[in-house]
């Protein structure tokens, strides 16, 4: 029997997220084949395919799993060095570096929900064809999943800090909190 992951909070934002990434990115699969096929068929392509999936299915995609490559620690890293110091030295860099990147996403939410405040008092649009498509609502969710990494990294340094379990999801925590 599976163990539950120590932290189950961490397993369902996760699963949101994940979940609102995935609904947009079936969207997207599906308006971009019916524009194909509604193109090919009846010679008259979805309006505002363009714009919904450049304005928001792509930004959802992208930047709301953010969070849960973090938690899973898929994201690009070289180490080489590193591997080579004493286990309490290598706890010190990665320390040193979830600082550093969370202040770097930190700083990344900031200055994205500033400018998703900018198009929201603009009312930003696009024009496509003859219609009028309001983008600002997509704006929000950069910040949000910047804001998502660094809060995990913030919560994984303080449960280092306070010698607790560390905050990382992997295959066994994934399968064993299904019901969550």
């Amino acid at each position: 029997m599976m163990s539950q992951h120590p932290y189950p909070w961490v397993r369902r934002i996760d699963l949101a997220l994940l979940w609102i990434a995935g609904i947009a990115l079936i969207a997207m699969m599906v308006h971009i084949c019916v524009d194909v096929v509604a193109n090919i068929v009846l010679r008259t392509p979805v309006p505002l395919t363009n714009a919904a999936v450049t304005q928001y299915y792509m930004i959802a995609v992208a930047y709301l799993p953010m969070a849960a490559a973090e938690l899973r620690g898929a994201h690009v890293s070289v180490d080489l060095v590193v591997n080579q110091f004493a286990a309490g030295v290598r706890r010190f860099f990665g320390f040193l570096m979830q600082l550093i990147c969370m202040l770097i996403y930190g700083a990344l939410a900031a200055q994205s929900l500033q400018l998703a405040m900018e198009k929201l008092s603009r009312d930003a649009f696009l024009m496509e064809q003859t219609s009028r498509v309001s983008t600002w609502p997509s704006y929000f969710i950069i910040p949000l999943g910047f804001a998502m990494v660094s809060m995990l990294l913030l919560a994984r340094m303080i449960a280092l800090l306070l010698g607790q379990a560390p905050i990382n999801l992997d295959d066994d925590s994934i399968q064993g909190d299904a019901h969550v």
